[in-house]
């Protein structure tokens, strides 16, 4: 019905009025086609004729009963089934849907029904309660037992009780307590005597009008509710008279007598006994209590004594309310209190402990209600707990989506294990993959199996520790699921993101909402900018409320009212700015379902949201309005006609000046232009330069003004007339300075001062204690939040401590220039602020520190991406941070992070990318919740302390551009189903299904690259044998190893392969034969006196001795991987070899080596390399070790060495190149004739050439 009609929003004003209509009395064609000829034939003109709304309605429900019968006696020929509140009094929801069909075909459902029917038969004032967590069905089986126990025609036949009327009251509406007619209203709605005018066709209006206008007075409307019921009863009874018992069925009935006539009124009076009226109260105590309902609302009188006679025993109740497993739930009465404002003594916050299903005495509000249930209340809340079982979830999920999806029982049977027991979950995501199907091709069916494997696999919940206050304990892996299908097959991805997320919001703060209402809440919060047309903006929100409908996510109540699947209020919004990031205005915490507050009954015509006009004449209250509509009218003559106005947005005007046209008095009235204004939106307007005359609009709630370039100064007492504003929004102006007056609006909620490039200072706001949301971002001239004026009028409280902001949950000044933050906490009182959830402090350059942030105990995202001088954080900003999950510390200066962060063990990203001074990160294993670690760009970083092997949830590590050659051990463990990636520091990248997979592959990459290694390394060596003759030294290059790709030969790679001691012979088949004449030569010992270079590879230093004995003559000597090799050499081993001719040293890859001395054996050494030595520490620790005509040296990955001379001076050193050495500090001597001075990756080794050759450090 309402999903069937809403399809197009490009319908006309009447067609849209006709298709919403009470949501219900649309008859489809395939019912119409059941319809015996005669009742089609009125149903057409009942429905299609020129008669009233009402005389219609009453056609089709007189054809519909009809068809019920014909239905009934026709089973084999029965059309589908109609559900809809002319079928029947009770209200029902639309989105029920398949869900709905379902529970009314289940036999423990069918079971439960009857057995609550029959509770409420028994004679007296029967109460049945059904509590429970959100999602568990409770409303649909109340809808169910309505609808069953009104189903009279089954129970005609024998003497029990019988329900003649089922009322149902949505208690997730705000009822106040001052006005009844609001429930009247609702409940004559219900019996069709009583329509809105904004639920009813213009052509229908002069005819309903003369008809309603009696119902206007309250005590008339209530005539009118008793009147309909009385009829109805009578309806029942005339029923029960006309059906005849099965054993006189085929008799002909007996003639009336005057005796017959009285016994049957006396038979009458006592059936009256036995037909009772059934109350829903669904939903209880999420926006009213039943108390204000029945007892304060008088509707337990109105019901007892006027419409049942003074027969209390008729009247039954069945109650649903929401129960979460804790005992008690604590409401922080912050909402209440605004709402309460008026009489209140102060703005203080109190903990409301509400007993989640205990029953209340009368009371006179809404106030919290003692622990007592009435004798008579049955509670059925655990036997629809006890029917939901696998099996059932498994036929609710395959009767509501799509054939797709139904055939794949392994993965159903491990999602409805993961629901949590959860109808609505499985609900939700059957319809949701349904959408998703109906608005996408079967090209994207594996883009979605490999979602839902991932966030499935990634639930936590069941991970953490039975204590943990985590969040993460109450989400449910299938509203996930849903959630992340969001962005599947729907064009606006961004903005169903936030209308889904607004409508939770919404629902917390005020309740149900008529969807035009939420419709135009999203256009007024921004989710469509740039508006440029209001009925496209409408179209979209449409598009957007249709498809979060026909997902499941949103539910329609009677008359078109919206509420979201309450189970979905446990997810938490992962994205980095949230909610209230997106939102321009807060509306929802300004109207907290206040019907004075809100903005009326709208409509959508020619190109405006505005008012309903019941008839020509009525004033407008509410007008959304674009630049292109605008330029249609003349504004002093617009405007002039709205003096009523009471909300106003306009969206790119180009009405210039437009603002003295606003406030244009309207002829012969004495009070001031728009005094009725408490929403004014004025968005995007390029040519405003002057908003001073907006000061006159002293009853503002809720101003916007925003993307006014030409605007650039607001006077400093501009806010001193506008003492109620709670929503305040400036962003993109050119103002340099905010009013000091903004310090006084005591009521503000919000406060937006986004991309107001020129701002350099701010109000001090820190005794506004209602903040929920500051965003100061895009302020980039603004250089601190205190007080900026000089000399000695500077107020040193100003923003000194935001310690009073209980309520804040954003504050983001994200790309401004602040040096310091406001401290958060009085250390006297010590308490938490832990409503905070987002600190964005992103390329706020000049953030040199930050205060302790340990009080912000609920942050779940912090941001200090591009702080690029933040250099310090205390040990404490990570204590007491259980819902932290996003930490990015991108481009800071830090060098090092707080050992505490292992105490961030619900942290899902670890954001560390471009740290360049960060030297290494403390152990981090306990954080086993991690997904995404990003230390890519820090170069100086070369530990990461503790394991991996616990993060079950990894699914990126990127190490690339650290000196991490090797990372910790990666789990050996995954629990989340989708693809894996690491980054090594080389830049290799190794993807996989699992950790293990990854591990194998980065095992059998280095055992491939070692063998390729030493291939190359050797064939190196021959080229430059056969070039050494001709070739010059070029001390900037290195020999062999900086000729194969970086870190080939590091220790950590080589070391874990097993070395061949005759390798030459290995690879002898790889060069041509001069080649292998030239190696044979230098492999065989006795042609060593002979050769100019030799290469040594896994040589022990005995055989070492051995063979340098016999080739003093050896021009270029390599020495590599000789593992065994501790000392190059001893004294003794110089005295015995005595001096050798050798010009060039290389050494690489000696694990252990820890020591060399070659000033007498390599006197004439002129070149020496050495790389991938870990144990040196200091190269030369005396001069006599030192190669007294050494010119270059060249010194690589030796990541213990600390420094490379000892003391004195090499006046012989020309070329000094050192690269990747972490723990260096000094070089120790002078080197007066150095010429070239290569320093890379030594953090710190802080000197220069010239230092070097001046005093040597």
């Amino acid at each position: 019905m309402f999903l069937n009609l809403c399809e197009n929003p490009r319908t006309s004003y009447i067609q849209e009025r006709r298709e919403y209509q009470f949501a219900t009395p649309f008859i489809s064609l395939k019912v119409i086609q059941g319809l015996t000829g005669l009742t089609a034939a009125v149903a057409v003109a009942g429905v299609c004729g020129c008669g009233s709304l009402r005389k219609r309605e009453f056609a089709i429900k007189s054809c519909l009963y009809d068809w019920q019968k014909f239905a009934r006696e026709n089973t084999t020929n029965s059309p589908e089934p109609i559900t809809s509140s002319v079928c029947s009094p009770i209200m029902t929801t639309t989105s029920e849907g398949p869900s709905h069909e379902h529970l009314a075909q289940d036999s423990r459902y069918h079971k439960l029904k009857i057995k609550i029917v029959e509770a409420l038969k028994i004679h007296g004032p029967q109460r049945v309660l059904l509590a429970g967590k959100a999602g568990i069905g409770k409303t649909r089986l109340a809808k169910l037992v309505g609808e069953f126990a009104y189903d009279h025609d089954g129970h005609i036949a024998t003497n029990k009780s019988i329900c003649f009327l089922t009322l149902c009251l949505h208690l997730n509406k705000k009822y106040e307590k001052s006005d009844e007619w609001s429930l009247y209203e609702n409940i004559a709605s219900q019996l069709s005597v009583y329509s809105d005018f904004e639920e009813t066709e213009i052509d229908d209006r002069d005819e309903d009008e003369e008809e309603e206008k009696k119902a206007r007075d309250l005590n008339d409307l209530k005539k009118n509710i008793i009147k309909e019921i009385e009829k109805r009863e009578a309806s029942v009874e005339e029923n029960k008279q006309n059906f005849p018992a099965k054993e006189d069925k085929g008799k002909k009935p007996p003639e009336k007598t005057p005796e017959s006539e009285e016994k049957a009124k006396r038979l009458a009076a006592e059936r009256a006994k036995d037909r009772y009226l059934l109350l829903i109260l669904d939903d209880e105590g999420s926006v009213t209590k039943e108390d204000v309902v029945m007892n304060v609302l008088k509707l337990q009188e109105f019901l007892t004594k006027e419409v049942l006679k003074e027969d209390p025993t008729r009247l039954k109740v069945l109650i649903t309310r929401r129960q979460e497993e804790e005992d008690k739930v604590v409401v922080k009465a912050d909402v209440a209190a605004d709402a309460k404002r008026d009489g209140s003594e102060d703005g203080s916050e109190i903990a409301v402990v509400v007993p989640p299903v205990a029953e209340s005495s009368p009371t006179n509000g809404n106030e919290p209600q003692a622990d007592s249930k009435p004798s008579n209340e049955l509670d059925m809340s655990k036997d629809l707990i006890d029917i939901i079982d696998n099996a059932n979830l498994e036929d609710i999920f395959a009767t509501a989506t799509s054939k797709e999806w139904k055939d794949d029982k392994g993965w159903i049977a491990e999602m409805v294990k993961q629901s949590k027991n959860s109808p609505a979950a499985v609900f939700v995501l059957a319809k949701s993959l349904k959408q998703i199907t109906r608005n996408t091709s079967n090209q994207g069916k594996e883009e979605i199996d490999k979602l839902i494997k991932k966030v499935l696999s990634s639930d936590r919940s069941l991970s953490l520790e039975s204590g943990s206050s985590s969040p993460e304990r109450d989400v449910n892996p299938v509203l996930c699921l849903a959630y992340e299908l969001l962005q599947i097959g729907f064009p606006l991805k961004d903005a169903i993101l936030d209308c889904f997320w607004h409508s939770l919001d919404f629902f917390e703060h005020c309740g149900c909402v008529y969807y035009r209402d939420l419709i135009t809440q999203w256009i007024l919060e921004g989710y469509f900018d740039p508006v440029r047309s209001v009925e496209n903006a409408y179209q979209d929100g449409h598009k957007i409320l249709m498809e979060l409908i026909n997902r499941g996510m949103l539910r329609i109540q009677e008359n078109n009212v919206v509420v979201p699947e309450r189970a979905m209020s446990t997810l938490i919004d992962p994205r980095r700015r949230g909610l209230f990031g997106r939102s321009k205005l807060r509306f929802s915490r300004v109207y907290l379902g206040d019907k004075k507050k809100g903005i009326g009954k709208i409509t959508q015509i020619d190109d405006m949201i505005k008012t309903v006009q019941a008839k020509k004449g009525d004033s407008v209250s509410t007008i959304l309005v674009s630049g292109d509509r605008l330029r249609r009218v003349t504004p002093e003559k617009y405007f002039e006609k709205l003096g009523d106005l009471e909300v106003l947005g306009l969206f790119e005007p180009t009405l210039d000046p437009f603002v003295p046209a606003l406030l244009q008095r309207p002829k012969n009235v004495g009070e001031r232009a728009l005094e009725k204004l408490r929403v004014l939106v004025i968005r995007d307007c390029d040519l405003l330069d002057n908003i001073e005359e907006l000061r006159a609009l002293r009853g503002l709630n809720v101003l916007e003004v925003s993307g006014a370039s030409s605007l650039k100064k607001i006077s400093d007492d501009f806010f001193k007339a506008l003492s109620k504003l709670q929503s305040l929004h400036l962003s993109g102006l050119r103002i340099k300075s905010s009013p000091p007056s903004i310090s006084e609006l005591t009521e503000l909620h919000c406060l937006i001062i986004r991309n107001c490039p020129l701002l350099k200072d701010l109000p001090d706001i820190q005794e506004l204690k209602k903040l929920e949301v500051v965003d100061v971002s895009g302020a980039h001239g603004l250089q601190t939040c205190f007080d900026n004026t000089p000399g000695e009028k500077k107020n040193k409280s100003k923003n000194k401590n935001f310690y009073h902001l209980t309520r804040l949950q954003l504050l983001d000044f994200s790309e401004s220039q602040i040096e310091r933050l406001p401290i958060f906490q009085d250390s006297a009182v010590g308490d938490k602020l832990h409503s905070v959830t987002r600190l964005l402090l992103r390329d706020c350059t000049k953030l040199r520190r930050l205060p302790s942030l340990k009080p912000l105990s609920g942050l779940q995202i912090l941001d200090l991406s591009g702080t690029t001088s933040l250099v310090e954080m205390l040990e404490v900003c990570f204590e007491d941070k259980k819902e932290l999950t996003t930490l990015n510390l991108t481009g800071t200066n830090l060098s090092e992070l707080a050992t505490t962060i292992d105490e961030l063990t619900n942290l899902n990203n670890l954001l560390l990318k471009d740290s360049k001074n960060l030297e290494s990160i403390p152990p981090i294993s306990k954080l086993t919740n991690l997904e995404v670690i990003d230390v890519s760009g820090c170069t100086k970083l070369h530990t990461i302390e503790g394991t991996f092997e616990g993060m079950h949830y990894l699914r990126v590590i990127d190490l690339t551009d650290t000196k991490v050659m090797t990372p910790p051990e990666l789990p050996t463990e995954t629990k989340i189903t989708c693809p894996k990636r690491i980054t090594l520091a080389d830049g290799t990248v190794f993807d996989g299904d699992t950790w293990s997979e990854i591990t194998d592959k980065i095992k059998s990459k280095r055992s491939d690259k070692a063998s390729s290694s030493e291939a190359v390394a050797e064939s190196q060596e021959i080229i430059e044998k056969k070039s050494e003759e001709t070739r010059e030294t070029q001390p900037s290059e290195p020999h062999a190893s900086d000729n194969t790709k970086k870190g080939d030969f590091t220790m950590e790679r080589l070391l874990q392969v097993p070395i061949k001691r005759d390798i030459y012979k290995n690879i002898l088949s790889q060069f041509d034969s001069i080649s292998q004449k030239e190696v044979v030569k230098i492999h065989e010992a006795k042609d060593l006196p002979n050769a100019d270079f030799v290469s040594f590879v896994d040589i022990n230093s005995t055989s070492l001795k051995s063979i340098l004995s016999e080739a003093k003559s050896v021009k270029v000597f390599s020495l590599k991987m000789c593992r065994d090799i501790k000392e190059i050499f001893s004294a003794e081993d110089e005295k015995s070899l005595g001096p050798l001719e050798t010009l060039s040293l290389s050494i690489t890859n000696l694990p252990l080596l820890e020591k060399i001395s070659c000033g007498v054996s390599f006197h004439n050494l002129k070149e020496l390399r050495i790389e991938c030595c870990p144990n040196i520490k200091t190269l030369f620790l005396e001069a006599a070790q030192m190669p007294s005509s050494l010119e270059v040296l060249h010194i690589k990955y030796c990541e213990k060495l600390e420094k490379v001379f000892n003391e004195g001076e090499v006046s012989t050193l020309t070329t000094l190149c050192l690269y990747e050495l972490p723990l260096l500090s000094a070089v120790g001597a002078k080197l007066p004739n150095l010429e070239i001075f290569d320093n890379k990756s030594c953090p710190n080794l802080l000197v220069l050439k010239e230092d070097l050759t001046v005093r040597g450090v």
